[in-house]
This record gives C-alpha cells, structure tokens and sequence, in this order.
C-alpha cells in the first residue's frame, strides 16, 4: 500500500520537474539576453567617448610630428628654429 503510493507520488514529479527545468532554461536565456543588453549599451554609451579622446591624442600627435618636421627642415637649412 505505501509502496504503491509512493510509486504514484514520483511518478507525478516526472512532468513537475521537466516543467520546472524548462522554465529554469528560459529563465535563464532571458538573464543572459538582458546581461548581453546591458553590457552592449554600456560599450556604445562609452564608445563615443573613447573616441573623442583618440581624437584628441591624434591632433596632439599630429601637431608634434608638425613641430618636428619644421625643426628638421629648418636643421637642413641651416635656420636654428630651437
């Protein structure tokens, strides 16, 4: 008798644990979706400044090779610009 019970009792926790698993799945692929979100806007939201630094590391390093090329040329001609 308690056996038979017992029997019937796992045997309806069959479906009751699949359904708990599946949802557990899903749950957890819309955590995972929603950390992927996040993540992305954080690295589009600080993209834009890290380019306008770049920019400005660029035009630094652009107006230093200017400042060198004048003082080599000036060097070949004789002209101390220092």
């Amino acid at each position: 008798m308690i056996d038979s019970v017992l029997a019937r009792a796992m045997t309806n926790l069959g479906p009751f644990l699949t359904a708990i698993l599946v949802l557990g799945a899903y749950v957890f692929v819309f955590i995972l979706i929603i950390i992927c979100l996040i993540r992305v806007s954080r690295y589009f939201r600080n993209a834009g400044k890290e380019q306008k630094l770049m920019r400005i590391e660029m035009g630094k390093l652009a107006e230093e090779m200017h400042l060198l090329r004048r003082e080599i040329k000036g060097d070949k001609n004789g002209d101390d610009s220092t």
